[in-house]
């Protein structure tokens, strides 16, 4: 099965889309959970960060999603996270999980790994490798591939729930790095995500589908720098407000480094739910 997948600015990029995985979704072979797995998967414990950019606008979106969700409830040592660009929106309905901010985020992915221009729907790997997103076996290779070597970053988080209004997650972040690493600079990203999001779509390639959506990224910020050089290991308290219309119950937070120069990310950790007490 050959599957166009379409961004406005740049035309169309052909790929080839694996034609087993995309039938096996479709016949809910992959089951959708809102279940995080637990992040010790990987050889030395750091889990891998699988970025998923996506949007209700496309029709060849709903199986990627389906299939982060599948990865996310059953894969361990994985951190999924959608992020819902905005280049879809004038194209006749408006991704309401949709940012500018993520669809930069994948222009600098683009740029560093000299692709053609931005597609969806994409899974990034460890900031490392790319794929078509709804490509199973793309990903579980890549995901091998990140699991055989040792990660040079270390991270953790605790997130508390503050009681005032609004609310305000407080996540203490630990991040550390070898001296030997060189590819720096380095920056931690701290991400809030929700699971369970349901969207009847009104309009669009997907016009009249209601679709549940999980791991979708509500905040992306740079948290704070790692200078390596100065000190490897840094312990931050990172405030985050909280939109009301989140629900408290099923949002995630994780932290990762990443390498400003090549974008690979060299740390991660996740918490899902967030501690409310």
């Amino acid at each position: 099965m050959t599957t166009s997948l379409l961004r406005p600015r740049f035309g169309l990029l052909p790929w080839i889309v694996g034609t087993a995985a995309l039938v096996a979704i479709a016949s809910g072979l992959f089951q959708r959970t809102a279940a995080f797995s637990q992040t010790n998967g990987a050889a030395d414990g750091t889990p891998v960060v699988l970025e998923l950019f996506t949007s209700q606008g496309c029709s060849s979106c709903p199986p990627a999603d389906a299939l982060l969700s599948e990865l996310g409830s059953s894969s361990k040592g994985v951190i999924p996270l959608a992020y819902h660009v905005d280049y879809w929106n004038h194209l006749g309905w408006s991704d309401p999980f949709s940012s500018r901010q993520f669809s930069e985020r994948q222009d600098e992915y683009a740029r560093r790994m000299n692709l053609g221009g931005d597609y969806t729907p994409q899974m990034v790997i460890g900031g490392d490798s790319q794929c078509v997103g709804s490509d199973r076996r793309s990903i579980a290779r890549a995901i091998s591939v990140e699991h055989s070597s040792s990660a040079p970053g270390h991270v953790s988080l605790h997130t508390t729930l503050g009681r005032g209004s609004p609310r305000t997650l407080q996540v203490k972040v630990k991040a550390q790095m070898e001296r030997t690493t060189a590819d720096g600079p380095f920056v931690v990203m701290v991400v809030i995500f929700e699971n369970g999001l349901i969207t009847k779509i009104g309009g669009g390639e997907n016009g009249g589908r209601e679709i549940t959506y999980d791991y979708t990224v509500r905040k992306l910020l740079p948290a704070f720098d790692l200078e390596v050089a100065e000190d490897p290991s840094v312990e931050k308290d990172v405030a985050i407000d909280l939109d009301p219309a989140w629900s408290l119950d099923h949002l995630g937070a994780a932290a990762f480094i990443q390498s400003t120069s090549s974008l690979r990310i060299l740390g991660s950790a996740a918490e899902y739910p967030i501690t409310k007490d």
